[in-house]
This record gives structure tokens, C-alpha cells and sequence, in this order.
């Protein structure tokens, strides 16, 4: 996976493709090697003498028709660069795993289909005794490799215990890694081909728990002492480190391994949205429209966390210290997503002003007002984060009370646009009016003003911060829609104008939703949510005279 540590996505000016003057005015048919001027719409790098020789080439080249290609210098790594203009809710790469398997950290799971088991009511794999939810499960391709080699060992694996973790588990997606150099070798040769930071993980914690756990654990489980060495069995660990994708179709979630998915660069800013379908391949889409010449890039952390909690988990889990646009600037484009409030440290002041470190290299220093210029110690900062922290995990987060108590208490100390914050208000967002489908009748107007003010306020953060968060953006704008339908519901009158204004924005918002939540699996929640804005738009086009019943 290409960290780029020390970049973002830039704009097409400083990103520019160089062409030569044949690439200018066309290039050569890849068929009949005659000059061309019919570009390939798909990727704009091919060029066709006409379609009927786009036709004929169609299977060599439909693995590589991406709007994109893959660049590379000392600085970066490998990342890629768009090709053509990207349209909005266009499809960038649709790609199948390399390998997929259990998370390393996991409760025991069917190794057929992943899916978490419950004790005492799981069958075993009949060949190589694997545990399984159903019968059909140890007949799945992607078991196969690991019960050929259990087979071999001359003893059945036996699931005595349900820890959780369970420590054999660690085992399983490295092992399928390193067997696919016999039952797949292209796949094996695309696998090695990623970058594994060995030696940056070389005395790291991670990288001794890999050792012990994993290095040790195979050759002395499988008994195969002979056939990897134990730096073979680490840098497959780091490859998945460093490039494994974390897939929540399963509970608890599975791990999967991509070509050129991995060649994406991070941004805590990103272009591009991610999803998944239910064969496992990886979607990447672009929610908003993308410059040619632009570099692409996801998020290989989570965009809604803070900038200190998005900095330590990228150099924990992936190696690098982030320096994209986001991370360069403390107030994270004017959001204060992070910051505190001075006057929760001071007692008797009024002073308005907000608590960020002086630079982005110096989160873990002293903070400073933006106003008064007061300093506040980093320790006293963490004092209260770990509080926040401790008591939203507590929280019952199903309890609006509870939620409304939370942003009462540490609007104290914490920003309006503070991480913890967003997340309670996310919560309240989804909880005013839920239960049923008629429940949000029921709320008082007071209730249902919040919610719209809740939903309003968080949409515009997150198009300033993270306008490619598909799933927050998509679901918050369902909550709206809901809200405002309600809104003009109790104005009576579709007829009335301030009414017909408040349908209207429902119907703009659940369109939004449909956009941003289309390219999800049937197996996630917001594949749901997304289905009944669809159904709900229908009705509110009938309602606004858009459309015939």
C-alpha cells in the first residue's frame, strides 16, 4: 500500500501527466501498430484505430482499463494518477483479492465464509477438522489451502478452546499468503511485488508479536519446519500489515489483500470512497469529481478520528507519519476537529478561544490559545481527552438524555466541532425520532428541530473535512431527509411555500443519499438505508407533482 507520509493529494497543476507530442495528437493501435486517434473512454491511455479494433483488443486490455496509472518516484512510492477527468459517482476500480482470510485479532470464525461462530455450535471441516458454521463451508476455494496442509501434518486441528483472541487464528491469512506460490503463483508474484516495511518493523512490538505468533507458531503447528524460514513468514506479515484491507461484510470483520488497490496513496483528505461487494472485490468510487492529472487517494485510517488519535494509529499500523493536507493544518481546515476550549482550563475566564498545538509537527507539546495566547500542557490536554474518551465509551449510546448529556459536560473543555463531540452528535442525529418507522411523528417540534440542525451542522463539516465519507455523509443526509419530510408533513399544505421548500430539500437530500449510498453491498445496513430513500424519493416526487403515481 502506498503510505506517501509526507504528502496528499495535490492538484493537477503539480501533479500534471507529461505527454510527447504523438500522445498529444493520438498514439498507436495496439492491434494493427497503425497510427490513432480514437481514445479508449475508459482509461483515455489506449488508442484505438476504430472500434472495431477496440473490440478485438477488449480482452487483453480490460484488466488494465483504469482511469488512472500507476506512477513512482523516490519520494512517494507507487501511487496513482488520474488519467481523464473523473466524474462524480464514477466507478475508479473494481478489483478481486489476491488472498483473504480471518484478521489477525479475532474470536474463532468459520474459515469458509468468515463469519464469527458461536461455542458449541459449530461443526468441524470432516478432512482437517477446522471449524465451520455449516457443512458446505469446508468445501470453500478459499479454505482449501489450509486444510491440504493440515491434511498433511497428520493430525486434525482441534478447537479446544473459544478465546477471544484466539492465538491459532493469527496463523491463517499469512499461511494462505504464502501457499499461493503453489496454487496460485501469479497471484503469489503480485503479492510479493507489495511493499512490506520489514525493516521499519524489524524490533517493533508488532513485529515480535508477529514472530512469536506467527513466524514460530506456523512451522511448529503445521509441522513444516523446513519449508519457510522465519523472514519469509515476516515480511508476509508485514505485507498484510502494511496492505491488508479491512472487510466489514462479516462479523467479526475479515482481511483481504489487493493489487492495484494497494498502489492508492492515504490522504486523512481523500478523493476516492471505498466499499466492497459481496465477492469481496474492492470498490474504490469517486463521490465528488476528480481532476485529470490528480492523485488518487483513501483513507487508511479513520477520517472522523482526530488528527493526534489518525497520526499514532498510521504510524503504529502502517509505518509512517502523515503529512497530508489535513494533518499540516491544526485547525483541519478552520473545523477545529480537534482543538479545545481555553476557557475550560482557566477558571473565572471568559475568554473565547480555542486550544491547538503551535504546528503540526508538535501535538504532543504545549497548546496555545488563538486568542488570548495562553499556554496549556500537554498532560493537562490528555487529562481531559482520556475522560472524554472513558466516559463516551461508557455512555449508553442509545439514550438521547445520555447523548445530550455528554455534549452539555465537555462542551466545557471541547471545541463545538470536536471529534468526540461529532461522534455523540452523530448518535443523537440517528436516535431523535428512531424505534419505528413512525416514531419520528411523535417527537416534539422542539426534537425535530434538533434533529435538522444536528444533520445540517454535520453535513457541512464533513464536506469541508471529509467530503468523499460517503457512508457518514450518506446516512446523515437520510436522517435530514427524514427530519424535513416530518418538517412539511406538519405544515399540512404541500401547496404552502415554506412547506413545499421543506419537501423539496427532503427530496434533494434522499436523492443525495441514493448518490452516496448506492455502491454498497446488500450485506450493510446502509444498502437498507439506501433502498428506502430510494422508495421514499419515489413518493415525495408524486407528492411534489414531479412525477405520475
Amino acid at each position: 500500500m502506498a503510505s506517501n507520509g509526507d504528502s496528499s493529494t495535490t492538484t493537477s497543476s503539480t501533479a500534471a501527466v507529461t505527454r510527447t507530442p504523438l500522445e498529444v495528437h493520438g498514439g498507436i493501435c495496439p492491434v494493427c501498430n497503425q497510427p490513432a486517434t480514437k481514445r479508449c473512454s475508459g482509461c483515455s491511455a489506449v488508442y484505438y484505430c476504430g472500434v472495431e479494433h477496440q473490440k478485438q483488443d477488449w480482452k487483453n486490455h480490460k484488466n488494465a482499463c483504469h482511469p488512472f496509472k500507476i506512477c513512482s518516484d523516490e519520494r512517494f512510492g507507487r501511487y496513482l494518477v488520474a488519467t481523464k477527468d473523473i466524474k462524480a459517482g464514477e466507478i475508479v476500480l473494481k478489483e478481486s483479492p489476491l488472498v483473504y482470510g480471518p484478521a489477525q485479532v479475532t474470536a474463532p470464525v468459520c474459515v469458509g465464509c468468515l463469519q464469527g461462530l458461536v461455542e458449541n455450535q459449530f461443526l468441524e471441516c470432516e478432512r482437517c477438522g477446522w471449524p465451520v458454521c455449516q457443512r458446505k463451508c469446508q468445501d470453500h476455494p478459499s479454505h482449501q489451502a489450509e486444510c491440504k496442509f493440515t491434511i498433511a501434518r497428520g493430525s486434525k486441528m482441534s478447537l479446544q478452546h473459544f478465546y477471544v483472541p484466539h492465538p491459532v487464528y493469527q496463523c491463517v491469512t499469512p499461511l494462505r499468503c504464502l501457499l499461493l506460490a503453489e496454487t496460485a503463483p501469479a497471484k503469489w508474484q503480485e503479492l510479493i511485488k507489495l511493499e512490506s516495511h520489514e525493516e521499519q518493523r524489524r524490533g517493533s512490538k508488532q513485529w515480535r508479536d508477529d514472530r512469536e505468533g506467527v513466524a514460530k507458531l506456523i512451522p511448529r503447528f503445521f509441522k513444516c519446519e523446513s519449508k519457510w524460514s522465519e523472514d519469509d513468514i515476516l515480511k508476509v506479515s508485514g505485507i498484510l500489515q502494511v496492505n491488508g484491507h479491512e472487510i466489514p461484510l462479516t462479523e467479526p470483520s475479515s482481511v483481504a489483500i489487493y493489487s492495484n488497490a494497494s498502489m492508492a496513496e492515504h490522504s486523512c483528505r481523500p478523493n476516492l470512497s471505498k466499499t466492497f461487494t459481496n465477492k469481496k472485490e474492492i470498490v474504490f468510487w469517486a463521490p465528488n469529481s476528480i481532476m485529470k492529472g490528480d492523485r488518487l487517494s483513501i483513507s487508511y485510517s479513520d477520517v472522523l478520528w482526530g488528527t493526534v488519535n489518525r497520526l499514532e494509529h498510521l504510524q503504529q499500523t502502517k509505518l509512517f507519519r502523515c503529512a497530508c493536507e489535513r494533518c499540516k493544518d491544526p485547525t483541519e481546515f478552520g473545523t477545529y476537529f480537534s482543538a479545545m476550549r481555553c476557557s475550560g482550563f482557566k477558571k473565572d475566564s471568559n475568554c473565547n478561544g480555542l486550544l491547538l498545538p503551535e504546528a503540526s509537527k508538535t501535538w504532543h507539546s504545549n497548546w496555545s490559545c488563538n486568542k488570548c495566547k495562553a499556554a496549556v500542557e500537554f498532560k493537562d490536554i490528555c487529562a481531559i481527552l482520556e475522560r472524554a474518551k472513558m466516559d463516551l465509551g461508557a455512555m449508553e449510546k442509545t439514550n438521547e438524555q445520555h447523548c445530550n448529556m455528554y455534549i452539555k459536560h465537555y462542551s466545557r473543555w471541547l471545541s463545538a466541532n470536536h471529534h468526540y463531540i461529532v461522534e455523540v452528535k452523530i448518535l443523537l442525529s440517528q436516535i431523535i425520532g428512531s424505534g419505528t418507522p413512525e416514531a419520528i411523528k411523535h417527537i416534539s417540534d422542539e426534537s425535530l428541530m434538533n434533529k435538522m440542525k444536528l444533520c445540517q451542522e454535520l453535513i457541512g463539516l464533513f464536506e469541508k473535512i471529509c467530503p468523499a465519507e460517503a457512508r457518514a455523509i450518506g446516512t446523515t443526509r437520510f436522517e435530514l431527509h427524514a427530519a424535513l419530510a416530518e418538517f412539511g408533513r406538519r405544515g399540512v399544505e404541500a401547496s404552502n411555500p415554506a412547506v413545499r421548500s421543506a419537501l423539496e430539500d427532503s427530496l434533494f437530500n434522499a436523492t443525495e443519499c441514493v448518490r452516496m449510498l448506492s455502491k454498497e453491498s446488500d450485506e450493510m445496513p446502509e444498502s437498507h438505508i439506501c433502498e428506502q430513500a430510494r422508495i421514499n424519493a419515489k413518493s415525495l416526487m408524486v407528492l411534489l407533482g414531479l412525477q405520475d403515481e
